[in-house]
């Protein structure tokens, strides 16, 4: 079920809900991924913006609910620096991290769990769920 198009109060009362579709951050550069992300992005409702400055991400993730991606093997900056830094901050610890990386490299998978990661998958579990998992993200009410 959609989060905007909810159904009327079961009692008989209708009643309107308003919610925002959640914003999707992305520390994502592979053109590939990039695709994949916006094409489910755009399918669960949620507007998506990439980011390739840890800095700027953390200053758009200030503040207000979002689901930030990191891509653990990202190149230009430490992308478990960046999710130890929005779980750091006070402005930015709501945010909702999920990171993935190629299946082999479990030390990396550990550092960024450490580093306060919600969520580190293998790619092929990320692409295969990435649509359900925007989904289940994006209806918080």
């Amino acid at each position: 079920m959609d989060c905007k198009n909810l159904p009327d109060d079961p009692a008989g009362t209708p009643e309107t809900i308003q919610t925002q579709p959640l914003r999707v951050l992305a520390a994502v550069t592979d053109l590939f991924f990039v695709s994949k992300i916006s094409a489910a992005a755009r399918q669960a409702g949620c507007p998506i913006e990439y980011f390739r400055d840890p800095e700027k991400l953390r200053q758009a993730a200030a503040g207000e609910p979002c689901f930030v991606i990191v891509d653990l093997n990202v190149t230009g900056f430490d992308p478990v620096a960046l999710i130890a830094n929005l779980k750091a901050s006070p402005t930015t610890r709501q945010a909702t991290v999920i990171a993935y990386l190629s299946h082999v490299q479990h030390e990396l998978k550990r550092e960024a769990e450490k580093a306060g990661a919600d969520l580190v998958l293998p790619r092929s579990a990320f692409s295969q769920n990435l649509l359900e998992i925007l989904r289940q993200r994006s209806c918080h009410l």
